[in-house]
């Protein structure tokens, strides 16, 4: 695993990640601009509060998704079940 070099609030990090460089960058991206937007809505001073309201951001949108998520994969295995009770139905 290599480090990919990356800049988030002014810090230059070194980030372990089998996942690509663009990949990395791409993320790091994501987490500069989400804590720029919360500094620039005046919420917070303090780095390590910009960090945490980050995280608590990227957790809750992370939740909706999972949340989300199994309610389509619910979704698909109830059509799927129909499918498969009509196409049964057909050949009885």
């Amino acid at each position: 695993m290599k480090g990919v070099n990356v800049e988030i609030m002014g810090q230059n990090l070194v980030v372990a990640s089998d996942a690509g460089d663009e990949w990395v960058r791409s993320v790091a991206e994501t987490v500069d601009e989400r804590i720029r937007q919360l500094r620039e809505s005046g919420q917070t001073v303090s780095s390590v509060n910009l960090a945490i309201l980050a995280a608590l951001n990227f957790a809750d949108e992370l939740e909706r998704l999972k949340k989300q998520h199994r309610e389509l994969i619910d979704r698909i295995a109830a059509i799927n079940n129909r499918l498969g009770a009509a196409i049964e139905g057909t050949r009885g």
